[in-house]
């Protein structure tokens, strides 16, 4: 490289550092920020459920937000009133990290330009960076899934203790709102917030269909929903709705006993897959960096170029093949 190309690379360098730099200083500062007005960040929590349950009953919670954002500060305001992704709010809200969908986005392109920056300079391989880039641009992406992926898994658990929570509520002469109320005060996250929202939903006046549209949107839970439907079918038809919630308890309990066994009896199968899938990936990033020319006739040349296809199209169908066997519906 030139002399001219190495100070702007360095320059970019240094601008990508400060641009993530100063998304870390805002991510500290909202920690601190929230730790010190508990207030403040319920409300926060509150108006991101809300921008993260869905398309139903929005009128509504829209002249609320608007009445909310009067009452906290100036930096919250301007933060809570930029557009929102309601599928990025579930993950972010799931991660349990005080940041709002902008400032993630900014944050996560800051570390990939920086990452395809460092690495351009270092390697000297444009091939490379873009590929650092790429990694460090969806990696964030994939933790938060990975981080949602374990709140569903805990979600499911505590459902069973849930129903069985509201059923005694319930026989106890309850209504349905305030058992739902007692399950979000003596529950743990991630239930106690979910059902929470869809409380303080039904008391700013969705009906009970719009607030559980809306928790369905934000945990698509095949035994959530059929809680759901049994409830508003029980609210037409009338019934014993405290059996309801037994069986239903008692059907998730016996499908979770089901599945354990299932990932028991498959586990040397998906680990063996686990292995053989990432075993090529990374012996080809290891030859990469170790052995660049002997590893560049596969894009060079013409042969390599259909040997790297099908290579890729064989991985692809072999994954797909064992994941059919290990994988049982239920």
């Amino acid at each position: 490289m030139t002399g001219g190309t190495m100070d702007l690379l360095t320059l970019l360098i240094s601008g990508a550092v400060f641009l993530f730099t100063v998304s870390l200083a805002i991510l500290i500062f909202l920690a601190w920020n929230e730790s010190r007005f508990a207030e403040k960040f319920a409300i926060k929590k509150r108006l991101c459920y809300i921008s993260a349950g869905g398309k139903h009953g929005q009128e509504k919670l829209k002249k609320y937000r608007e009445k909310v954002l009067k009452d906290v500060g100036a930096f919250e305001r301007l933060a809570l009133k930029i557009p929102r992704s309601s599928k990025l709010d579930r993950l972010l809200l799931k991660s349990k990290l005080p940041l709002n969908a902008s400032t993630f986005i900014i944050g996560n392109l800051a570390v990939s330009v920086m990452g395809f920056l460092i690495a351009l300079k270092l390697f000297d391989q444009t091939l490379t960076a873009i590929g650092l880039g790429l990694i460090l641009l969806a990696a964030p992406y994939v933790v938060l899934k990975f981080m949602e992926k374990a709140q569903f898994d805990k979600f499911q658990e505590q459902l069973p203790e849930a129903l069985d929570l509201l059923a005694r509520a319930m026989r106890s002469g309850h209504a349905l709102t305030s058992g739902l109320e007692m399950v979000a005060t003596e529950m743990e996250d991630p239930i106690r917030s979910e059902i929470g929202a869809a409380v303080d939903e039904i008391n700013l006046g969705l009906t009970h269909h719009e607030a559980f549209e809306n928790l369905c949107t934000r945990v698509p839970s095949t035994d959530l929903r059929f809680f759901i439907v049994s409830i508003l079918v029980q609210r037409e038809t009338g019934g014993n709705v405290a059996e309801i919630l037994d069986n239903i308890s008692k059907l998730i309990r016996e499908r979770f006993q089901f599945s354990r066994q299932v990932k028991a009896l498959t586990a040397e199968g998906r680990y063996s897959a686990a292995v053989l899938i990432c075993l090529p990936i990374f012996l080809f990033i290891y030859i990469y960096f170790v052995n660049y020319d002997y590893l560049s006739l596969l894009w060079t040349d013409e042969i390599g170029i259909y040997m790297l296809i099908g290579a890729g199209i064989a991985q692809l169908i072999g994954a797909f093949t064992i994941k059919r066997i290990v994988t049982i519906d239920m």
